[in-house]
């Protein structure tokens, strides 16, 4: 079992901690804040959800069963899009999702575009997230939102490497997008146009 509860954490999350692999350099660790799982989430539910079971509400569960899905498919184009995935491992903090720890050409930490678009974009910038979307659209990448601030652009010798690392998975209570194609590809291109919003309000006027 990995002891992770002592250590601190790389990065915040609105849903989880990340923590650097004790025995893995290059691999992260996600775990679930403890005021967001199934069962805390679920007390805070004034909707219908309130009555679901408590793994319905449960965000790492449903990225666990997404990454299997992508394993499936998957390649090296994908994983240029998305951290590629380890496996999961027992922690002190409970399930573990492991997987690639990205980084910047010098070795720093990559900023997500919600970091980063406040101050503008640039060329390099926009052909990154083009390549993305592009990928996302025809990798059938599955997310439940493509929030800016799940995406990161690692910053590479030639360029951006734009990456989902938060938020994979189908929110879909009867996973429509996951059985079938056609549904899949209207509701990743839904996500694109709202992400393309998101991207356009977070730039300076």
């Amino acid at each position: 079992m990995l002891k992770l509860k002592h250590s601190r954490p790389l990065f915040v999350g609105g849903t989880r901690y990340c923590f650097q692999h004790p025995e893995h350099a290059n691999r992260c660790v996600k775990v679930l804040r403890p005021d967001r799982t199934g069962a805390a989430r679920k007390i805070l539910r004034k909707d219908f959800k309130r009555h679901l079971p408590a793994r319905f509400l449960d965000d790492q569960r449903k990225e666990i069963k997404a990454y299997r899905e992508l394993l499936t498919r998957a390649s090296e184009t994908l994983w240029r899009y998305v951290p590629r995935y380890h496996g999961t491992e027992e922690t002190d903090m409970g399930v573990g999702i492991v997987t690639q720890l990205m980084r910047n050409a010098d070795g720093s930490w990559p900023k997500n575009l919600e970091q980063i678009l406040v101050h503008g974009t640039s060329p390099e910038l926009d052909a990154g997230i083009e390549e993305f979307v592009t990928a996302v659209g025809d990798l059938r990448i599955l997310s439940r939102d493509l929030l800016p601030h799940n995406i990161v652009a690692v910053k590479e010798d030639a360029g951006y490497r734009v990456m989902l690392v938060d938020g994979i998975g189908n929110a879909e209570l009867i996973p429509l997008s996951t059985w079938s194609g056609f549904f899949a590809r209207r509701k990743t291109q839904r996500k694109i146009r709202r992400f393309r919003q998101r991207c356009a309000m977070l730039l300076p006027s």
